[in-house]
């Protein structure tokens, strides 16, 4: 956990929340091009009552990346149908959250910087690797999800995904979607995560 004070209003507040939070505050106030105590600010002014501001925030951050996740999802999507590869290299390199792009083997053939930084993995690397090999991948039936994935019985999936190295785990929900020329682009929620 990481304490900060800031001015919330008038009054001088700490707040504590896990490293994953602030990192991810820190990443919206850039995007948006104002300052992390000015975003916590708009985001305790929409608080009712009494509720906790660290509990305010982790829902918002939650929220939000939702709703990234969610319109990534919808660009994939379109991606998917109209099969444009540059584009969709441009969107992920851009997606906030980490993607990969993997081949109907499972291997993996591009993935952003948002990855990279998340696992703190070599790309050169990891390239080359197949999915399984560097993660943990749950959910029922998973094989019979990426045929009926391929197969245009599942216009997307969604499954938890953990990477395991020394002092290190990272968990997350994930979600595959079939590109039209073959292959699977995944998408990972990743506000969570110990050291």
């Amino acid at each position: 956990m990481i304490r900060k004070t800031m001015r919330i209003g008038e009054v001088r507040t700490s707040i504590k929340l896990e490293p994953e939070f602030w990192d991810y505050l820190k990443e919206v106030a850039n995007g948006r091009g104002i300052r992390l105590a000015a975003l916590v600010n708009e985001i305790a002014a929409t608080r009712e009552g009494k509720t906790n501001l660290a509990s305010r925030l982790r829902t918002f951050c939650i929220t939000h990346a939702r709703m990234r996740c969610e319109a990534l999802q919808r660009e994939l999507d379109k991606l998917a149908l109209a099969g444009g590869a540059e584009d969709l290299l441009r969107v992920l390199e851009a997606c906030p959250l980490p993607c990969l792009v993997l081949d109907g083997e499972l291997t993996i053939r591009q993935l952003n910087r948002a990855f990279v930084a998340w696992l703190n993995l070599d790309p050169a690397a990891t390239v080359g690797q197949k999915l399984p090999n560097i993660m943990i991948l749950r959910a029922p039936g998973l094989r019979e999800l990426w045929r009926a994935l391929s197969d245009g019985r599942l216009a997307r999936a969604s499954l938890s995904a953990t990477y395991v190295s020394p002092g290190r785990v990272r968990t997350s929900h994930a979600v595959a979607v079939a590109l039209s020329a073959g292959g699977y682009v995944v998408m990972f929620e990743t506000l969570a995560g110990r050291h």
